[in-house]
Parts: C-alpha cells; structure tokens; sequence
C-alpha cells in the first residue's frame, strides 16, 4: 500500500513526524487487531512491529489513542508469543493477505493523513462508535437504565448518560428503541440525536432512522417530539404515526403500518412500492452495488421477503416483473428491462 503522489510523505505523531509508511502499518494493524479473527502469531507479529522501532510505538500509541483505546487487546499473551511469527509475513512485517487493506485507508482518512487531525469524518464516527453492526446484521443491547435498543444491518450509535439526560446519538443506520421507565431519582428525558435534530421519548416504543440528508421516526407506543437541529419548530408524533425531519423543518405526519418495523424479524415488507426503492432497501442488507435503470425505477413490487437471503430475492424479481438482472460481479448487480427475443420465422 503506497500513498498518492498528492500525500504527504510524514504525518505527526505525538507532536513528531514519522513516515507515512509507518502511519499506514500502524493502520493494517489496527484493521488486523479490530478484525476479531487475528490469530495468535498475528497478535505476536505486531507486538514484534511494535518492538522493532520507537517510530513504531510511537505510531501505534497515537492511533490508539485517537481511536479510544483498546480493551480487548491481549498485550501479554502477543509477547509471548513472539517466538511463532508468522512465516507468511512480508519483508514490513505485516500479513501479505492485509497489505493494501481499504479499511487500513479509511482509518488514515478518519484520522486525518496530513497530521493525524482527528476522527471527524463520517466513516470515523462509525468504527468509533459505541456500538455498531455490520452490513446484514442485526443487535440488541440493553442500555444501563434498562432501555432495549435493536441496531438494524449498518447501523452505529453512541451512549452519552449523564445526571441529567440520557442521549443517543444515532451516527448512522436505524435503531428500535423500548424506552425504560426511571424508578429513582430526578426523571432524565431520554433523546436520540441525529444530524437533522433530535427525538424525546414520551414514554414510547418507535424507530429512528437516518438516511442521506433525513431523519425518520416512526412510533409504535406512545409519543416522540421531533424537533431539527436549526429550525424553531417542534412536532409531536404518536403512536401509528410517523414523521421525518431535515435540519430546518419537520414533514407532515402521515399514518405508518407495522411493516415498517418488519426487519425486526429479519423482514422486507413492501406494499405497491417502487422497484427503485425497493432496492435501496434491499442494498441496506447487502454488500454490493444494486443499480436500476430508468426504463423499471417505477415499477411497483409487493410481497414479503426475507432478509437472509437476498441473492434468491434479487433471483426472483425476473419471475414476478418483466426485467432481467446484469450480474457484473456478484456484487454488483444492474436491474434492467427485460430485453425482447427475437422471433425466428
């Protein structure tokens, strides 16, 4: 993995320059170690890079530090094991299979390549986040007043509890919140902050969603006020309803159906909806590019689909609507109009 010419050649760490070699191993390795799957001579090698020059410690203490540190990290069991390097390592010391790793450049870029300035970015705020899943994948957590919190596929949030409030800032995704009832103490609203704004619970079961330049609440008990981030106004929502918010204004309430919460139960509901957003929202769950043409975008589509197996429903859209699928890869798919054969008389 080599910079662009337009890169700078040393980034600062800890107030020095170091190498910006030294900068990307710093961020292979973070990838390697935030995997979950580096294997115990993985873990070996980098305390070995780590050892081999304090450029290279220095490097790993300030990525560490911007990153927000590491518990899971096991020091003492990598110096042990020191001895059963991997033979597999290349001459920089780091895994051949992670050398030119995207996600090593994405922490360069969250971090910052001229000075290491700080995780700002949007892709920062996610590998940031308190909690966060993964493309197709879904997580419940139990926050410490007891609220349940399930993260949708892609989803990242932070937990900022204090004396006087209890806030989630919703970084990116779709979160379902069971707020809980405080039983002692000084009541502490509870808001979920987005780009857009924020929501308070009023006493409540609903969804957040954040999509581009939106905010989507959608309330299945009680009430939720929206209010955006630059705007004067506030709305309250109840329970059927739903709403979206950009940073100056609220949208009108409308009526929403349960469907809206059947990824829940790892569901895509779709009642007479675009073919067009029917693959946005398919693309939520899948890895990949999902394209349409113009020719289909408004074609409806209804039906139940399970979100486990989203290769058989992309392989089924050409049975129920007259379209055909360009497989460029398998992950990147084009939806088109179904080409006319040619009759031979």
């Amino acid at each position: 993995m080599r910079p662009s010419a337009a890169a700078p050649s040393m980034v600062y760490a800890e107030g020095q320059p170091i190498a910006m070699a030294i900068a990307m191993q710093a961020a292979e390795w973070l990838t390697t170690l935030m995997s979950g799957q580096a294997t115990s001579v993985e873990k070996a090698a980098w305390a070995d890079w780590r050892q081999s020059h304090p450029d290279h410690e220095r490097a790993w203490r300030h990525i560490e530090k911007v990153s927000g540190g590491f518990q899971g990290l096991d020091g003492q069991a990598s110096r042990q094991a020191l001895a059963r390097r991997s033979r597999s390592m290349s001459a920089g010391g780091l895994p051949i299979s992670r050398r030119g790793s995207l996600k090593a450049l994405s922490w360069l870029a969250a971090i910052g390549l001229s000075g290491w300035l700080g995780a700002r970015s949007q892709p920062a705020q996610t590998l940031l986040a308190d909690a966060a899943t993964s493309t197709g994948q879904r997580r419940d957590i139990t926050l410490p007043d007891g609220t349940q919190v399930t993260l949708n596929s892609g989803s990242a949030i932070n937990i900022r509890y204090s004396s006087t409030q209890r806030l989630l800032q919703l970084v990116q995704g779709e979160v379902f919140i069971s707020t809980a009832h405080e039983t002692s103490g000084p009541y502490r609203p509870f808001l979920v902050e987005t780009a857009q704004g924020h929501a308070l619970a009023l006493g409540t079961r609903y969804s957040v969603r954040q999509d581009g330049e939106r905010t989507s609440v959608a309330v299945e008990q009680g009430a939720v006020r929206l209010t955006p981030r630059h705007g004067s106004g506030s709305l309250v929502i109840h329970a059927g309803q739903g709403s979206s918010m950009d940073a100056q204004h609220v949208a009108p309430v409308h009526t929403v159906s349960p469907d809206v919460w059947g990824w829940r139960r790892g569901l895509l509901l779709a009642d007479d909806m675009r073919l067009r957003d029917f693959l946005h929202e398919l693309s939520r769950y899948r890895h990949g590019v999902l394209g349409c043409d113009d020719g289909v975008a408004d074609l409806r589509i209804s039906g139940v689909f399970p979100l486990h197996d989203l290769d058989a429903v992309l392989l089924s859209l050409p049975d129920t609507l007259p379209v055909d699928l360009r497989l460029r890869t398998r992950y990147w798919v084009q939806v088109e109009a179904r080409k006319k054969k040619l009759k031979i008389s």
